[in-house]
């Protein structure tokens, strides 16, 4: 996958926060603390690699963009319970991660996974494996 951090954070985000409605770009703007235009120049990015579409006005992720927040979940999760089984809070950990989580392969996690146990929850109780 080859997104920024501000687009791994617009996934996030749209994922997040789409229910029970999908959002718009003014909320998408709002919920990452940006200006609008910056929004919209980021809504654009992701629609031109198919992670998100925008149908009157209301921004959805595709199934590739859903298939695209699994992965970053994933990643977060599993370097979320390493940082925590090594002794660093779980509040600390999930901050640190979002640094890197978009980074990883999904192979390489999944390894990682299967090295400690292939557990089902994150520290703070959300599944590993999110949908």
């Amino acid at each position: 996958m080859d997104i920024t951090k501000k687009e791994r954070d617009c996934i996030v985000v749209i994922h997040d926060n789409s229910k029970p409605l999908p959002l718009r770009l003014s909320d998408v703007a709002g919920l990452m603390n940006i200006k609008p235009p910056t929004a919209h120049e980021l809504i654009n990015r992701l629609l031109s690699k198919n992670i998100i579409k925008k149908e009157r006005g209301m921004i959805t992720l595709t199934d590739y963009g859903n298939e695209i927040y699994s992965e970053i979940m994933m990643a977060h999760r599993t370097l979320e319970i390493i940082l925590t089984r090594s002794g660093v809070n779980s509040d600390k950990a999930c901050t640190q991660v979002e640094k890197v989580d978009y980074l990883m392969d999904t192979s390489s996690i999944e390894k990682l996974l299967q090295t400690i146990g292939n557990p089902d929850k994150c520290p703070h109780g959300k599944p590993v494996h999110a949908v």
